[in-house]
């Protein structure tokens, strides 16, 4: 029987909103969420939300704006989870957090300059919260039947489907695209795991207070699921898996703002 671990660390400097101790899991962390205020608190259901299609079609223009979807919502997350971790960045972000993803903000053209904005904001995450978001993504894309389904059904529910109808169609459209386009899992993986790792820190900052062993091993699983390979993720999840390659853990503070 595994005795257990360690107290969880104080919150490293420039990173308040959570603690973080060793793990089972060599090199890794369980990471344990702060009380989240209640205008961040407020601003989590919004941020998990995109307007995924609810009619399936597999022209290129359509597998391209699915993809940018992806990007834009998985980036939209994380740049919500550095607001959760650091409690302070860009003063644009909240605004940004709040453009809802979908087939007619994508056309917007100041959208490059806001997938920049969050990708900053992403990127400029401890590697070890963002390992815990990728490798989140390798346990779905692993053999896994139940996959599209989960991926689906996690997706259609935090977009807040405006009716029973709406629902349906998303998520029917969401298992399609899973199994007709199998080059797209990476990037649906990716958007489900951070809208997850979001849902269970929020979770968690409602159930608990932080470090109370009453709490288990915290939000990230443990040990992890093997990180899945650069090719089985999309081109755009580059410059994350370059800072978790950095390496700098979850302790260090975020680089000065300029």
């Amino acid at each position: 029987m595994s005795s257990p671990g360690p107290t969880p660390q104080n919150p490293a400097p420039g990173w308040p909103g959570y603690r973080a101790e060793p793990s089972y899991d060599p090199g890794q962390s369980r990471v344990f969420p702060a009380p989240v205020p209640a205008e961040l608190l407020a601003l989590g259901n919004e941020v998990r939300a995109a307007d995924w299609p609810v009619r399936l079609a597999f022209r290129s223009s359509r597998v391209a704006l699915l993809d940018t979807l992806c990007r834009w919502q998985a980036l939209r997350a994380l740049a919500y989870l550095h607001l959760l971790a650091a409690r302070t960045a860009d003063e644009r972000l909240p605004a940004d957090l709040r453009v809802i993803p979908g087939l007619e903000s994508a056309a917007d053209p100041g959208l490059p300059e806001l997938l920049e904005r969050l990708e900053r904001a992403a990127v400029d995450l401890p590697a070890d919260l963002l390992d815990a978001v990728v490798c989140d993504s390798g346990g779905l894309l692993a053999d896994n039947r139940f996959a599209a389904s989960v991926l689906a059904a996690g997706l259609t529910a935090d977009s807040r489907p405006t009716d029973p109808d709406e629902a349906v169609s998303r998520a029917v459209v969401l298992t399609s695209y899973w199994y007709e386009l199998p080059e797209q899992r990476g990037a649906l993986a990716l958007a489900w795991s951070a809208n997850l790792f979001v849902r269970s820190w929020l979770g968690w900052s409602q159930r608990y207070v932080y470090g109370d062993k009453a709490g288990g091993i915290g939000i990230t699983a443990d040990p992890r699921p093997p990180r899945p390979p650069a090719s089985a993720l999309p081109a755009w999840a580059a410059p994350l898996l370059d800072r978790i390659s950095r390496g700098d853990g979850p302790l260090a503070g975020p680089p000065p703002r300029g």
